[in-house]
Order: C-alpha cells, then structure tokens, then sequence
C-alpha cells in the first residue's frame, strides 16, 4: 500500500485556514511598504498582523529606524525609533490576548524545493496534526517585508502565532539553500518573533 507523501501545504493549511477569509481582505505588508513615501532605501521593515479570536483584528506598523508607526482599529501611534523589533512588535500586537508559550521545545520539519516533508518525520507531523486538532482559541497571521536593502524583502513564507488549550505557538516557515524549506513549530512569544524577523533564526527547535 502506498500513501501521499506529506507536504508543507498541508500543515499550513491547517494553521492558517482560521485566518484565511480574514486575511485575503486585509492589506498586505507591500501594500503598506509600497505607500510609504521615501520608505525603501531606509533600512526598516513594516508589516500587517491579521488576527481570528473572539473579534478578529489586525494591525500594521513600520519602522525605518527613524521613526516607527502603529496603526490599529481606527487609532495610530507614531514616534522616534527604538530600534527594537520586539517593543514594535508589542505595540502592534496591544490586542493580542495574554496567553503563555505553550511548554516544551518544539520541532521543526525540512522539506524539498516541491514542499515534500523529508523521509523520517511521519511521527513529528502525526504529533504536530494532534496539535492541531486541539481546541483553537486564536491565531495571528503577520505578514511583513523589510527593506531591499536590509536582507530578502520577503524572507518568510508564514509567520503565525496559534493559541490552543495548552498556551501559544509561533509557526514559521522559510526557504533554504537550494529552495529547500524548514518549518518550525515552537512556544511562541512576540520576543522569539522579533528573533525571527531580525534573522537569528534556530537551527534546531
């Protein structure tokens, strides 16, 4: 008997199908990039963060190392740069609900250029789909580009926080050398996503 092999797709589809609807109505990072005057060349980054709760939200913000901007249900705040990712990322996510990284490491799955999950990680995508199947409470989808001058404009196919029964997840999910790709599926917290957005990135989870 043979079977499907896993892929990327699949597992990313059970995290962000919440989001999803949602989502596809919101602007996206580079329609936020792209209306910021003078912005590229400046070295920052900026973003959007779609959320599905009780009442879903969304925000966006952007920082040029200058200034900062935060955008959120009809309010917006603005000043000198920090030049912290992290205090950025709090303030666009002030409506995210309090809720602790789910305990233990995590995992990672690597795949192929296609998005087929390597040989040898069937029992690592059972346990993450048994996550999954747990009680949702929320997820956040971000989608964020930096600047052309600052590393990949897109360097993330998926950023995503997932709220269950059991406390927070960040899932991630990036292209490697040869267009290979590694998904992470770790305890989330906005201070491990500013890890990611700022490239130190785990080599194991």
């Amino acid at each position: 008997m043979t079977t499907t092999p896993r892929t990327v797709h699949t597992v990313t589809s059970k995290i962000l199908k919440p989001v999803r609807a949602v989502a596809a109505a919101a602007s996206s990072a580079t329609d936020l990039f792209d209306s910021l005057p003078g912005f590229a060349g400046s070295g920052g980054l900026c973003g959007v963060a779609v959320a599905m709760f009780d009442a879903p939200w969304s925000s966006a913000f952007f920082d040029d190392r200058k200034t900062f901007g935060v955008a959120w249900e009809g309010a917006h705040l603005s000043g000198p740069s920090s030049g912290s990712v992290a205090e950025l990322l709090s303030l666009a996510f002030t409506h995210l609900p309090v809720r602790p990284p789910v305990a233990g490491e995590g995992l990672y799955l690597d795949a192929d250029e296609r998005g087929v999950l390597e040989p040898g990680q069937e029992c690592l995508v059972l346990d993450l789909m048994e996550e999954l199947r747990r009680p949702r409470l929320g997820t956040v989808l971000v989608d964020f580009v930096r600047d052309r001058d600052d590393g990949p404009r897109r360097p993330w196919e998926m950023l995503a926080f997932v709220d269950d029964d059991r406390g927070r997840h960040l899932a991630v999910l990036g292209r490697r050398q040869g267009g290979h790709r590694r998904f992470w599926w770790l305890p989330g917290s906005v201070a491990r996503l500013a890890d990611f957005v700022e490239g130190r990135v785990p080599e194991h989870a």
